[in-house]
């Protein structure tokens, strides 16, 4: 009896070990499909410009980022500059669309995307080890006529699922549940700059706009010097 116990244990076991490992085994993956482990880690500093478009609507905008310390971004809309910036454990923004012309320092439920928030959003799945965020995958389904693998995510601001596609290990959707309500993403039209391949086309499902929002990078730098004074929140 002790020994059929003992069995049924490991048989219950072996496959949540291999649940585990092929989780690690797809994020591993899609990091060499990024371009290597190694070339992310190199990524210090990062400035991304793109178009987007909303209810006919254009918009730019230019996020820089120094990698787990701070992220700066700037949306242009309608004449207005949107600006949202995350440095540390401090964020402010200005939003001339809800009426605001000077700087108001972020909420508390918004700082919990901080950490995250100074992450590239075009490579989120990157991050989830050196983040040590908890992750988990549920499976392998269909998403848009592809075969992906999907896994959970458990960020400081949401619970989020990542669509990873099953052949080339690239990111190709995501959903998230956020206090705000459900956000979706889907990715496309992957380019390689600086030995890094990532999705150049979104199109972005939020609460908090009553349309999708579709963008194209335009523009994208590597390491460049960043001027530490544009997180600084104005006086």
């Amino acid at each position: 009896m002790k020994k059929q116990l003992i069995a049924f244990v490991a048989f219950v076991a072996v496959p949540a070990l291999a649940l585990a490992q092929t989780a690690d085994e797809v994020i591993d993956k899609h990091l060499a499909a990024l371009g290597g482990a190694d070339k992310v880690a190199a990524i210090k500093t990062l400035d991304v410009e793109q178009s987007m478009s909303v209810m006919g609507n254009e918009l730019t905008a230019k996020s820089t980022y120094v990698v787990g310390q701070s992220m700066r971004s700037d949306v242009s809309v309608m004449g207005s500059q949107i600006t949202t910036v995350f440095d540390g454990d401090k964020g402010w923004m200005i939003n001339p669309m809800q009426g605001g012309t000077t700087p108001q320092d972020m909420p508390a439920e918004a700082m919990k995307a901080a950490k995250s928030g100074t992450e590239p959003q075009m490579m989120p799945l990157a991050y989830v080890k050196s983040g040590k965020y908890p992750y988990e995958l549920v499976g392998k389904e269909k998403y848009k006529d592809k075969d992906v693998f999907n896994l959970k995510v458990n960020r400081p601001e949401g619970v989020f699922n990542y669509f990873v596609d099953a052949t080339n290990y690239q990111l190709v959707g995501m959903k998230g549940t956020t206090p705000q309500g459900e956000i979706t993403a889907s990715f496309s039209d992957y380019k390689t700059t600086d030995g890094l391949t990532i999705p150049y086309g979104s199109e972005i499902t939020s609460p908090m706009v009553p349309a999708p929002i579709t963008g194209k990078i335009t523009k994208i730098t590597f390491n460049a010097p960043v001027d530490a004074t544009i997180f600084a929140k104005p006086k």
